[in-house]
């Protein structure tokens, strides 16, 4: 068990020198690594999700397409987190999706709110990653 949050125990080890060297060391190894294009992705049937993000601009929950509205709203929430949960992650939706021919068409129930995005996947992180 740690004993950082122990002030006293700390202040047996280190003192204000000592962080002070080590400060001076983390800077000397600091390093900037510039931003380089996108790198290109290798062959593979699925789609290229970064690329469709920094593509679409609409935020998460703005509905750009029609979905058929079939059940009641707690079937439809459930059938959605059931299919969702098939998925190892939310990327790995979003990339059927749009192998299946979203965001126009949802054959899986991924995008019931039409907005273009499968299960949790967020489009966010890339788009910001992209305007740095």
């Amino acid at each position: 068990m740690s004993d950082e949050n122990d002030f006293q125990q700390v202040e047996r080890r280190r003192d204000i020198a000592s962080d002070a060297a080590q400060l001076a060391h983390n800077r000397r190894r600091y390093r900037v690594i510039p931003a380089t294009d996108l790198p290109e992705r290798p062959e593979t049937p699925l789609p290229n999700i970064v690329a469709y993000a920094v593509q679409t601009t609409n935020p998460l929950g703005q509905p750009l397409y029609r979905r058929q509205v079939l059940g009641s709203a707690e079937r439809r929430q459930a059938r959605y987190e059931e299919n969702c949960a098939l998925f190892l992650s939310d990327g790995a939706a979003q990339e059927e999706f749009l192998a299946r021919g979203g965001p126009e068409r949802d054959p899986l129930d991924l995008d019931p709110d039409g907005d273009g995005f499968a299960c949790a996947w967020d489009p966010t992180p890339f788009r910001l990653a992209v305007r740095r």
